[in-house]
């Protein structure tokens, strides 16, 4: 049995839901194809996020019953491909499953644009970004295909309907870049964190400061200090291939749930704190 999984960060939100969409699209040319998804965060047992079943009505789909689970060695090895969901959750498979065979969704649709996690946002942006979903599925279509089907797909260029649904998306809350690059931040921390024996340190840390760099490049709000409070992770964070310790990674993994929102004085006090035990 052929067998696709889409993965994203809980499994409850953007993963179980590109999954339907992606079996909709499939029917006409791959209908016994199987599609799942799996998450690298590990909320195993949750359900869909509301919102996201409200969002698949919306787009003319009746959500299937769903346990979020996480991605394991076995599963990932088994699969003909992974599909991540964005390039964070791709570095994060690189990372921890670095034999498996894996894309990202944007780099299949031929779009520099990610679908942000619309975790605790309001139903309109769920929808927006399911129909963004959609349309990245669309346009990944052929590669994804063409993968499974052990061909080299051709280089595809950006598809004018992504680019109509990214003009549909900039319309969504002003925080949701920094949301989506915050999330994914914490995707590629805690994954580290999950298998470290694993690690190619020299990697993992370039993507860390990459990602760290991006969200301070997306904050844009006077009087947020989140670009200084990234100036002191990067600071404490160098370079170099060192791994990185249990403790420092937990700090990381705290850093990444406080810049998912402004940073104030205190806030960033609270981050020097931490950074405070960074060599200890």
């Amino acid at each position: 049995m052929t067998t696709i999984i889409v993965v994203g960060g809980a499994d409850t939100g953007r993963a179980p839901m590109a999954a339907a969409l992606l079996r909709r699209r499939l029917l006409e040319v791959a209908s016994d194809w199987r599609v799942e998804s799996a998450g690298v965060l590990g909320h195993d047992g949750d359900t869909w996020q509301p919102e996201t079943r409200l969002a698949l009505e919306n787009l003319n789909l009746t959500p299937p019953e769903h346990t979020a689970r996480s991605l394991t060695a076995e599963m990932a090895g088994a699969a003909d491909l992974l599909i991540a969901v964005d390039r964070g959750v791709g570095r994060a498979l690189e990372l921890r499953f670095p034999a498996a065979r894996w894309r990202t969704l944007p780099d299949m649709a031929g779009t520099e644009r990610e679908v942000p996690d619309p975790f605790r946002m309001t139903l309109d942006a769920w929808i927006i970004y399911g129909r963004e979903l959609d349309s990245q599925l669309k346009a990944a279509l052929p590669t994804i295909v063409e993968l499974v089907r052990g061909q080299e797909p051709e280089v595809r260029s950006q598809k004018s309907e992504v680019r109509s649904q990214e003009s549909e998306a900039d319309h969504r809350p002003p925080t949701a870049d920094t949301h989506g690059t915050s999330h994914r931040l914490a995707i590629l921390v805690r994954g580290i964190a999950g298998l470290p024996e694993l690690i190619d340190w020299g990697r993992a840390r370039a993507a860390i400061r990459e990602t760290l760099q991006a969200l301070a490049g997306s904050v844009h709000e006077p009087g947020d200090l989140r670009p200084a409070a990234v100036a002191m992770l990067l600071g404490v964070l160098g370079a170099g291939d060192a791994p990185l310790s249990a403790a420092q990674l937990a700090i990381l993994s705290d850093a990444a749930d406080l810049l998912a929102h402004p940073i104030d004085g205190a806030g960033l006090g609270t981050l020097g704190g931490a950074i405070g035990r960074w060599g200890s």
